[in-house]
């Protein structure tokens, strides 16, 4: 299995239409179909988070192995979140992205009618932020206590 990226599969036991994922947030949008999901094939050390509804909101699970996402998560995934120990994900203003401790980083846009250009980029192992700032924004950053 490849190091670097993240399959998730339409059949159990990791078969069926597939779809890699490197690390970032992946709404409905970015998905090849929604609700697909029945399995996943996950490097060591590196996270999914699944969520029932779009726009990262709804029931979630987190997976960290190979295998079945499990008779409750079973094709309803809506939107998703990869985390790896030594990639950066990217969340894009407008988004919000979801770690696997629960922590969530929100990205708004003061100026709706401008188009997004800002980006904070994120990296899990060691924590680091960076923000390239183009466009006025909001960030809040929740840690779960």
């Amino acid at each position: 299995m490849a190091n670097d990226y993240v399959i998730v599969h339409g059949e159990r036991g990791c078969k069926g239409k597939s779809q890699t994922l490197k690390p970032g947030a992946y709404d409905t949008s970015a998905l090849d179909d929604n609700d697909f999901i029945s399995s996943v094939t996950i490097p060591e050390g590196w996270t999914v988070t699944l969520y029932e509804d779009s726009k990262f909101a709804g029931r979630s699970k987190t997976l960290t192995k190979t295998g079945d996402v499990g008779d409750d998560f079973d094709n309803i995934t809506s939107s998703l979140t990869v985390s790896s120990p030594d990639k950066e994900a990217v969340v894009k203003v407008g988004d919000t992205y979801k770690d696997s401790n629960g922590s969530t980083v929100t990205v708004e846009q003061n100026d709706v009618d401008t188009d997004a250009q800002s980006l904070l980029k994120t990296q899990r192992f060691p924590p680091r932020f960076e923000q390239v700032m183009v466009l006025s924004f909001t960030m809040t950053i929740d840690q779960p206590e």
